[in-house]
């Protein structure tokens, strides 16, 4: 067993083992399992291997949609994602069903003791907004871009890869991302957008919004988008291509436009009165009407003025706020009608999409209609989810775009 020369080493070996294991109180063969099959006798390889248990699989934790593009499955596994990047709200959807919404809101601690209680270095959304009085609070995009300081451009990216990390793209391969951004961003903004997702995904698109929403809608054969959200009102004539900068319109006449408005309408008739952006906004949310719409009951909310308790009648100020925003949108439509190949003028008429949150407001598009009656035959088509359409009509661009595309877009690749 042992060769000639190494007999006295291994004695001496066996003796300090021997020592070690009753000090220590460990098995001898633990240090020499040869002893073990002189004692007992061999044993069969493997005797004392634990059972394996059985991994799941990513489709069996609930990932739905691990494909390639022909449908039968690829070594490589790819997150499809889309986003619509939103001055108050964005959202998130992707290939294997995951949606997430979130205000576009990012908190940082005040001081170490916030810090400490928080346990964090950023916050995001309703969460940020929760705990706001120990915190700091950013919204990076106004009027649709993002603000023009090293600061919100770092606060954009954070939120960014927040969002694609609501995805679990830890799950995959390859991550590939459409990015839903204003009808006139500049390359500026563009630029800034994929730098910030460029620590997050492995490729991506940016788009206007007013695109993504008619895609989603599988409506992109001469059609007019009106989409309405917090900061711009972006509109896109669409006639089945990307659109190019003359075919989009913006204007900021838009969701914090009203708000602004309708706190001014207030204050003015009831003289003293506090009202702040949020409860604006919320009476916007819930009350928004115009006079092609108007609701059967007077639009009572409660209030202080000169802190008072009060509840009053904000019905004409609502109304007026939101009726701001038509003629600015409806002077954009012409434009873009008038601008446009005048043997395709009759079908971007009949084809107008109203989107966006502003979308919402009753009476709206019946409204805009009738301030373009003087063009001809208007129809105006409001959109039943809003919210999301953006998102998916990015997601479905990602999951359709051909893979050479994909791979020449290299500037936000890892």
């Amino acid at each position: 067993m042992w060769k000639h020369g190494t007999v006295v080493p291994r004695i001496c070996s066996l003796v300090l083992s021997i020592l070690r294991s009753l000090v220590l109180n460990l098995p001898l063969t633990n240090e020499w399992p040869w002893l073990r099959d002189v004692i007992t006798g061999p044993l069969e390889k493997n005797t004392f291997k634990p059972p394996k248990t059985p991994t799941k699989t990513a489709q069996q934790r609930g990932i739905l949609h691990k494909v390639g593009r022909d449908g039968k499955g690829m070594a490589e596994q790819v997150l499809y994602i889309g986003i619509d990047l939103g001055t108050f709200r964005s959202v998130m959807v992707s290939s294997d069903s995951h949606e997430e919404e979130e205000l576009t809101v990012i908190g940082t601690p005040k001081d170490p003791i916030a810090r400490n209680f928080l346990k964090r270095d950023v916050l995001f959304g309703e969460e940020a907004l929760k705990n706001r009085l120990a915190l700091n609070l950013f919204r990076p995009l106004e009027l649709g871009v993002i603000k023009d300081t090293q600061e919100d451009r770092e606060f954009i990216a954070h939120f960014i890869t927040h969002l694609i990390g609501l995805s679990d793209p830890e799950e995959y391969d390859r991550v590939v991302a459409v990015i839903g951004a204003p009808a006139e961003a500049s390359y500026v903004d563009k630029t800034a957008i994929f730098d910030a997702a460029a620590g997050s995904v492995n490729a991506a698109m940016i788009i206007s919004e007013p695109f993504a929403v008619a895609y989603a809608l599988d409506m992109i054969e001469h059609t007019l988008v009106i989409d309405i959200g917090a900061g711009t009102a972006d509109l896109c004539r669409v006639y089945g291509t990307i659109p190019g900068p003359d075919d989009q319109m913006h204007t900021g006449h838009a969701g914090d436009f009203i708000d602004r408005e309708m706190i001014k309408n207030i204050q003015s008739k009831f003289n003293g009165a506090q009202i702040t952006k949020d409860m604006a906004r919320r009476w916007k949310e819930q009350y928004s009407f115009v006079g092609t719409h108007t609701p059967e009951n007077p639009i009572m909310v409660d209030f202080s003025i000169d802190g008072k308790a009060m509840n009053l009648d904000i019905t004409d100020c609502i109304q007026a706020a939101c009726e701001a925003i038509v003629d600015p949108i409806v002077e954009n439509v012409k434009q873009l009608i008038s601008g446009s190949n005048p043997e395709y003028h009759d079908e971007f008429r009949r084809n107008m999409v109203l989107a966006g949150g502003g979308s919402g407001i009753k009476g709206l598009g019946a409204m805009i209609e009738r301030r373009l009656s003087d063009m001809g035959d208007v129809n105006v088509h409001v959109v039943d989810d809003p919210v999301r359409l953006g998102a998916m009509g990015g997601l479905r661009l990602a999951m359709e775009v051909p893979e050479e595309m994909w791979s020449s877009l290299t500037l936000a690749t890892r």
